[in-house]
């Protein structure tokens, strides 16, 4: 079963986020108060909202409790980001990610308890830091966005087959290693325990293969998965 993902807030990061967790398959819930942004990306969701997604009332409505991950991706006011952390503790969500603006409200948004809070334009800066001071890594940088690494959860017909009958590589693609349930998320104090798979390595129901090719292989095969 896909994972159940809500994004609040699907403006630059927030949409280019719901972008890659769709390629994965990820059930999607979208919630922002802009329609020309749930009209952008509600074709990348199971369902979107024109909504506050700061209003306790409408994560209720919208199956908030019931998701498996929640985003906040709101960058205009901060406020509104930890009020919406807050509501999404209250509703009981295990895992809740916070776009923050700088460390200080990284800090504040894990106290209010945000599992991760992500300040983009710092990693983003340290990034371009390792192209500054090592051509040599920038190369290596350019050559790897080519590429992607997606954590893809099974599904049929895939499920009771072998990595060998399976044959991913007919699109060119490579399984870099595999997490089943029992392996944990990586939350908490319980980390995932990632597994090398052999070629009679069997495909079980809720494993989570980690798959790494080109973008277009990678869009190719799961164009290929049923609907």
């Amino acid at each position: 079963m896909a994972k159940k993902v809500l994004i609040v807030g699907v403006g630059r990061f927030g949409g280019a986020l719901a972008e890659e967790l769709w390629q994965t398959g990820t059930d999607l819930i979208l919630v922002d108060l802009d329609p020309s942004a749930i009209d952008r990306y509600k074709a990348r969701s199971g369902a979107a909202f024109v909504a506050d997604g700061t209003d306790p009332a409408v994560l209720q409505s919208i199956g908030a409790r019931d998701v498996d991950a929640a985003v906040v991706a709101l960058g205009e006011s901060f406020e509104a980001v930890v009020l919406c952390v807050a509501q999404f503790v209250e509703l009981g969500v295990k895992v809740i990610y916070a776009r923050a603006a700088s460390a200080r409200q990284a800090e504040i948004l894990k106290k209010v308890g945000a599992t991760r809070a992500i300040e983009v334009e710092a990693e983003s800066g340290r990034r371009i830091a390792v192209e500054v001071l090592n051509p040599v890594a920038a190369s290596v940088l350019d050559f790897a966005t080519h590429f992607r690494v997606v954590p893809w959860i099974a599904v049929p017909p895939y499920i009771g087959k072998t990595l060998s009958q399976a044959d991913l590589r007919r699109f060119e693609i490579n399984v870099l290693g595999y997490l089943t349930n029992k392996d944990g998320t990586g939350t908490g104090s319980q980390q995932p325990r990632l597994r090398w798979p052999a070629a009679d390595y069997v495909i079980q129901e809720g494993d989570t293969l980690l798959l790494v090719s080109l973008e277009d292989n990678i869009e190719r095969f799961m164009a290929s998965l049923p609907a």
